[in-house]
């Protein structure tokens, strides 16, 4: 019965918060590691939730209708900087490196190492002109609506007030 429980425990969590990471999982769930792993081993074998590899990350989603894009958009946008530069980037359409450099706040390698992730996943398209680089999202309303859909498991009150203006648009 104990297996049970605590399986019932993290699917709650993981429909909650789709794209949890395993330490976050971990520390939401206050969850011995061994005991985690060996109960999400059990519902990926079991095909309960779907494990998604994004580089030193395992992100878990509940098996339910989600397409893998917004599977994709979702483990992305886990990354708090990563979340900022799509958000900026959606409110102002067109940014280039500078802009997002300086609303960031962080260095300008950290932010082209994140930009190139979201360029390389999809996420953001990169268009050069001349010696700037400029970044647009690649399908606004499917990452808008993903962001909005999603926004309760963020708890970031930059996704808030993101959902508000755009639900407003809408």
């Amino acid at each position: 019965m104990e297996d049970i429980a605590s399986r019932k425990r993290i699917y709650e969590e993981i429909v909650l918060n789709p794209g949890l990471h395993f330490r976050e999982l971990q520390r939401r769930l206050n969850m011995p590691t061994g005991m985690l792993e060996y109960h999400l081993n059990v519902m990926i074998k079991d095909g309960v939730i779907i494990v998604r590899e994004e580089g030193k990350y395992r992100r878990f989603f509940a098996n339910t209708v989600m397409s893998s894009k917004e599977r994709k958009i979702l483990g992305l946008l886990r990354n708090d900087i990563a979340r900022k530069i799509v958000i900026f980037v959606l409110e102002n359409e067109r940014v280039n490196h500078k802009k997002i450099v300086e609303y960031i706040n962080l260095s300008p390698s950290t932010v082209s190492y994140h930009l190139n992730k979201l360029v390389k996943n999809g996420i953001l398209k990169r268009e050069i002109v001349g010696r700037e680089n400029y970044y647009s999202v690649v399908e606004p309303k499917i990452v808008a609506y993903t962001i909005i859909k999603h926004r309760k498991s963020f708890l970031d009150s930059l996704v808030d007030n993101f959902a508000k203006i755009w639900e407003e648009k809408i």
